[in-house]
């Protein structure tokens, strides 16, 4: 039934041995692999080491630095990338998220009731359990549309949600089943029918699985295309070529070093809500003789779990350690608000204004901020002019990522 017709590496093998003239000439096992790929690691001590990479094992990774090889302790490396610098490159424009924070790009994506197969450029296939697939979009997102695919993304879900694209730009979801996904249409069960929803109509597609908030992935790999995968660790291997993970789902997965762009080593994620404000304030439409530090006491914001609530007028400002790239999360009304005027929010980094969104409705609106080299954040919620009564918002897992 059709419902909505409308819709319609450098390859740096060692060698060991090699023929010459029907004699073998073999290199000897403590030489550097011919052509191996030169990197620069970032110790926590500061100290920068170079060489040739050589594979990794359960707690280290090796460098042939010359004539020797280098073990360096994996708890003691903060960064990774190539000695000769790689750059982004246009990378295919279908995303999808896994539930522990990873952000995959990938040229096809298709699945079926147990499995989604994501298709990397240059990539071996990853085949994920269904159940460690967030999203997945279709459409390369932009200013319109990015706060409202990001609003529903930290949203739990009772379902799966197909989110067709309208023709304003404006994200429709629809709750149902999804029941397979191949290079054409999304096939999704509404009301016990199902239909094909042609892609090329959708946005993408969310799965009832929750979102992670967890930080055990110690480890931020980022490719050239985009692609930024959490991993607890390297996997041990000994490859000269190439980088080996395991994502959720105990999937593992080989990136080519010539695909790395940066290696990020330390906890990728820190959540707000969890964390002390250097300072928070609370500035009311209707002023009173109250102390400020009273009413910030009262009605300032305020963390309930991983969440931060605030009311208009209310502000709270963090410091950015070095090393996060992005400060990430969504907004929307608190759910005890029944009724309310409009509310501004915004995003401040450094004293400017990065983002900013009229609440009207129930919707949250979601953002993905750059943060990198910036010493502080500020969350704020202002009234419009029909007044503060029922402006009461709730940030959902604000947090700042690596």
């Amino acid at each position: 039934m059709k419902l909505f017709p409308w819709l319609p590496a450098i390859s740096c093998a060692a060698v060991v041995g090699t023929a010459v003239f029907g004699a073998a000439l073999l290199v000897p096992a403590f030489a550097s692999p011919v052509q191996a790929t030169e990197v620069q690691i970032e110790l926590s001590s500061g100290e920068i080491v170079s060489g040739q990479w050589a594979g990794t094992t359960a707690s280290s990774l090796q460098l042939h630095d010359g004539s020797s090889l280098r073990k360096l302790p994996a708890d003691q490396v903060v960064t990774l990338k190539l000695a000769a610098s790689q750059e982004t490159s246009a990378g295919p424009t279908i995303n999808v998220t896994l539930t522990n924070g990873s952000s995959l790009f990938a040229q096809d994506v298709s699945m079926d009731d147990t499995t989604v197969k994501i298709e990397p450029r240059r990539q071996s296939a990853i085949n994920v359990p269904i159940n460690q697939v967030r999203s997945i979009r279709f459409r390369q997102g932009g200013p319109a549309t990015d706060p409202q695919w990001f609003g529903l993304e930290d949203k739990e879900q009772r379902s799966d949600l197909m989110v067709i694209r309208r023709g304003n730009d404006q994200l429709d979801p629809i709750e149902g089943v999804v029941v397979g996904l191949d290079p054409q249409n999304l096939l999704f069960e509404l009301d016990g029918d199902k239909i094909e929803a042609p892609r090329d109509r959708l946005e993408g597609v969310f799965l009832r699985s929750a979102a992670s908030s967890d930080a055990r992935a110690a480890v931020k790999v980022s490719d050239i295309y985009g692609s930024t995968f959490l991993v607890a660790r390297l996997e041990p291997s000994d490859a000269t070529d190439a980088i080996e993970i395991l994502l959720p789902g105990q999937v593992r997965h080989r990136i080519a070093l010539d695909q790395i762009q940066r290696i990020t080593w330390s906890s990728g994620r820190v959540m707000l809500a969890r964390e002390s404000p250097a300072s928070n304030g609370m500035s009311p439409l209707l002023q009173t003789k109250l102390p400020t530090s009273l009413m910030t006491d009262w009605f300032g914001p305020a963390a309930e779990g991983e969440d931060l609530v605030m009311v208009a007028g209310g502000n709270a400002e963090y410091r950015v350690e070095p090393g996060f790239q992005t400060l990430a999360g969504s907004v929307g009304r608190d759910k005890l608000v029944s009724a309310g005027g409009t509310v501004t929010v915004r995003v401040v980094v450094d004293g400017q204004v990065q983002w900013e969104q009229s609440l009207t409705d129930a919707s949250s609106k979601g953002f993905r901020v750059p943060v990198a080299g910036a010493n502080r954040v500020r969350l704020e919620a202002l009234a419009g002019d029909d007044g503060d009564v029922g402006d009461q918002v709730r940030f959902l897992k604000p947090r700042l990522i690596k």
